[in-house]
């Protein structure tokens, strides 16, 4: 009964992290009017060249998360698939290289640091982005 749990949220996470064209993929995720480059689901270098001021920019990054599919798998003080961005906060300090990492992670997927179901990877978000999200998750720990 535990496996087929286990392939449920997989397949529930697969699903919800990058299965198939949605509405998200279009809409603007920036407080920025510059281009709609920088959309989740760009891969451009205009979204790349806002880097220091979308990372320095944790409310943006909330904004983010909202327009994103982050929240299938993640709560903010509930494990759900994932864990609780609460419970990230505690375990890593916000530092520059922690909100790197992490953002790495995000982009690229992950696996083994909360348990064995993977992460889906989100390719399409720029660094910036990921970055400004992991800055304001890492924020929650007071």
């Amino acid at each position: 009964m535990k496996k087929i749990l286990i392939v449920f949220a997989v397949a529930a996470a697969s699903y919800a992290c990058g299965g198939g064209e949605s509405e998200q993929s279009t809409t603007p995720v920036s407080n920025s009017s510059t281009s709609q480059n920088e959309q989740i689901g760009s891969d451009s270098k205009a979204a790349e060249a806002t880097a220091p001021a979308a990372t320095a920019d944790a409310g943006n990054g909330k904004a983010l998360i909202e327009g994103s599919d982050c929240r299938t798998c993640h709560q903010d003080n509930a494990k759900v698939i994932g864990p609780s961005y609460a419970d990230v906060a505690k375990k890593y300090p916000n530092t520059p290289e922690n909100v790197k990492m992490l953002a790495e992670k995000v982009i690229k997927g992950g696996k083994g640091n909360w348990g064995e179901i993977p992460m889906t990877p989100h390719p399409n978000l720029s660094q910036a982005d990921a970055e400004a999200m992991v800055s304001y998750i890492l924020s929650m720990n007071k």
